[in-house]
């Protein structure tokens, strides 16, 4: 048996604690599956629900089955089994920082470091080329060491500005926050071990933006235990429509079904798919975080909620 919830939309403090206690309430065997689609949010709430999920059950699987970003791949970086749909993807682990003397808006926290590296390559690029230009365009004159003291001083009145403009209180600020990613990512690895060596640094550091795409291929060369969707899994996805491949424009979760072990396993095996495994799945409940208004399901099983 299998308890599966969905999660559409941003994850947040204080919608984390109520989508704990839809977990609570509705907890009916040792293993769960997430359907987890969203544009990611705060590493704090991701890493509370995914605790919880670890504590209560015996196997978390996740279900990416469209857009899961930033603290969404942290809270899947949980679970001891990833799985696939054809149009799913994770994200790097970048937390987004509130732009320094900006009312509104976010940038990666990606950004900074970027930035030191871009800095450090290009002043060292000038730096070695400035030293052959000196000693080249002297004839061999001036010596190495003259040169390498001449294009420092150079280096220093061409960049000297920009770094003068760096405040060290706040790289630190943001080295720190970038750094909440790897910390939970490695706090929450140590349950199932899903992520292989090298991963959280890899989520964390090293993908050029925000958005890049981590599809099943990917996912493979960064975690363990990957597969694509089975023929029930894909028909939960299916049931939930576009709320399981884009985030809303609201916060939306619930609980789906318990689903039996014995369901369709997508091989086009089973005798007879008839009412006894129908019978098994509970209706589709949707919950919408912000108004706490319960929809039922209709008879196909597609969520009424809005």
């Amino acid at each position: 048996m299998t308890d599966v919830f969905f999660y559409n939309g941003e994850i947040s403090r204080g919608d984390d604690l109520r989508f704990i206690e839809c977990v609570s309430e509705n907890k009916a065997s040792d293993t769960c599956l997430l359907v987890l689609v969203t544009p990611g949010g705060d590493p704090d709430a991701a890493y509370k629900i995914c605790r919880y999920i670890q504590n209560e059950y015996d196997s978390f699987k996740v279900l990416i089955s469209g857009l899961c970003k930033s603290a969404g791949t942290l809270l899947a970086a949980g679970a001891d089994e990833l799985i696939f749909m054809p149009y799913g993807e994770l994200g790097p682990l970048d937390v987004q920082l509130a732009k320094q003397d900006s009312i509104v808006g976010m940038q990666s926290g990606l950004n900074t470091s970027e930035a030191f590296r871009a800095l450090d390559q290009r002043a060292l690029t000038t730096y070695h080329r400035l030293v052959t230009e000196i000693i080249g365009g002297s004839g061999g004159i001036v010596s190495y060491p003259t040169a390498c003291h001449s294009a420092s001083e150079l280096i220093s009145s061409l960049y000297g500005q920009i770094f003068a403009r760096i405040d060290p209180e706040e790289v630190g600020s943001r080295s720190r926050a970038m750094r909440i990613g790897e910390d939970y990512g490695n706090r929450l690895n140590g349950k199932w071990r899903n992520m292989k060596l090298g991963t959280i640094q890899q989520l964390a550091s090293f993908y050029p933006s925000h958005g890049f795409v981590i599809d099943y291929m990917e996912a493979k060369v960064l975690f363990h235990r990957v597969r694509k969707a089975d023929g029930s899994e894909a028909a939960i996805v299916q049931d939930l429509e576009v709320k399981a491949r884009f985030p809303g424009p609201s916060l939306e979760f619930g609980y789906v079904m318990t689903m039996d072990a014995g369901e369709d396993d997508g091989d086009g095996d089973d005798e007879d798919p008839s009412a006894e495994n129908d019978d098994e799945r509970r209706p589709l409940r949707a919950v919408d975080a912000h108004d706490g208004d319960t929809a039922q399901a209709s008879g196909a099983g597609h969520s009424e909620a809005s």
